[in-house]
């Protein structure tokens, strides 16, 4: 039998994508400053925010095509998703942060690695046709993102990183 996709219902399903998309707007890239290791440290600051915002478009893209998929589609979508934003936060892990960004780069890692964590949540729920649980997964992910786009707009700024221009 070959179940749809009802794990998501539509008004979550824009809310998500509201939301995903709001993780693409708030990252960037910039130029050099003067010290060596904040400019190393900036560099894959920048890089790792590339490797987000494709992320992030990515999980809207699914997100919004979830409907008309059958709960194994998007039960291996989101596993995929999981999987990307846990190697992607692996990776800015892995940059030597000057003291100054320590403890925001600790808040960003860790709200990707749980990013990650309600994305497989969602997955998992999808596979077991559990829409109580898929959704109640999905409004963690909104809760989530909104601390890793504090982290990630905080870090931006203080890089020196293009900021996002308010849409009226």
């Amino acid at each position: 039998m070959r179940y749809r996709a009802r794990v998501l219902p539509p008004k979550l399903v824009c809310a998500l994508a509201m939301a995903a998309s709001l993780a693409v707007v708030a990252c960037g890239s910039g130029k050099s400053s003067s010290s060596t290791s904040r400019v190393d440290f900036k560099t894959g600051v920048a890089a790792g925010y590339k490797d987000f915002v494709g992320l992030a478009a990515a999980i809207a893209q699914d997100i919004k095509g979830a409907s008309p998929k059958t709960d194994a589609e998007v039960a291996k979508e989101f596993g995929g998703l999981a999987a990307r934003a846990d190697q992607d936060a692996s990776r800015l892990a892995g940059l030597s942060a000057p003291s100054k960004y320590a403890k925001r780069m600790t808040t960003l890692v860790v709200g990707f690695h749980t990013v990650n964590g309600d994305l497989a949540k969602i997955a998992a729920a999808a596979t077991k046709h559990d829409a109580a649980s898929a959704q109640t997964a999905a409004r963690a992910v909104l809760v989530d993102a909104a601390k890793v786009k504090t982290a990630a707009t905080s870090l931006s700024k203080d890089l020196g990183l293009p900021q996002p221009k308010a849409h009226s």
